[in-house]
């Protein structure tokens, strides 16, 4: 009985531990080479990807808000997340196969043309995602001999203080703007010119966002239509560990809480 007693108390104590541990630690993605940068907003802005495309935020510090899962990262206007170039998340990362995925929670105290991703400087293939807040549309544009629409939703779709999920993707035969897992618009491919500089998140100048943003990633092929579902319905984290190629690893470097 004494035994017992103590057997039950030594596990109950383990236990304990263990749970203690998982307090501290945090998580990050198994390597995927077509991952190459993941913002959770749990904490701050470093890439859990493994790729160390860190962003920066100007302006200001990190404001932490309850966000579509765990945490957000609250952006005023004129307060971009800025992220430099790298051997993998490249200035010519346009010409290729992408995906550019993350949720949003507008307030709409920014300006009608609100920057979710641009490409810096506009010599350059000057890529930029838009959010226009009066139109409620999504508006995807680069340059190809000049500044062109290469790909643009219908309005109506977008109401401030609401979380949505947005996704941009290239095969490079089409352009594709998926909002809450559906696919919203499609248009042809066009080739746009390269060599950027400076990749923001947020907004800079006279066209700034202003609201939440959670879970950022950006990949170097374009996810298929179920993938963007998944990530819709249970999140990034989730449908990171779903597939043994983009299962989470034990050593984990932030953890998320609802």
């Amino acid at each position: 009985m004494f035994f017992n007693h103590k057997a039950n108390k030594l596990f109950i104590l383990l236990l304990i531990g263990i749970v203690s541990s998982l307090q501290t630690l945090s998580w990050s993605v198994e390597p995927d080479k077509d991952l190459l940068l993941y913002f959770p907003m749990e904490k701050d802005l470093l890439d859990a990807s493994g790729n160390k495309n860190d962003g920066e935020l100007a302006n200001g510090k990190v404001s932490l808000q309850k966000g579509k899962f765990g945490k957000a990262i609250e952006l005023a206007t004129d307060q971009p997340i800025v992220i430099e170039p790298s051997d993998s998340l490249h200035g010519d990362i346009f010409l290729e196969p992408f995906t550019y995925t993350l949720w949003i929670n507008p307030d709409f105290k920014g300006t009608e043309w609100g920057h979710l991703w641009r490409s810096l400087p506009g010599a350059s293939g000057h890529n930029t995602l838009f959010l226009n807040s009066a139109q409620g549309l999504f508006s995807f544009r680069g340059v190809v001999g000049g500044w062109t629409i290469l790909c643009q939703t219908d309005g109506g779709l977008v109401k401030k203080n609401t979380w949505y999920q947005v996704t941009l993707t290239s095969d490079t035969k089409k352009f594709r703007i998926y909002l809450n897992g559906k696919l919203e618009k499609e248009a042809d491919y066009q080739k746009t010119a390269g060599k950027i500089a400076e990749f923001r998140i947020g907004g800079s100048g006279g066209e700034t966002y202003s609201g939440l943003i959670d879970d950022v990633a950006f990949y170097r092929r374009a996810l298929g239509k179920n993938e963007i579902e998944s990530i819709t319905e249970s999140g990034m984290e989730a449908f990171l560990s779903v597939d043994p190629k983009r299962k989470l690893t034990v050593s984990w470097s932030r953890i998320k809480t609802e």
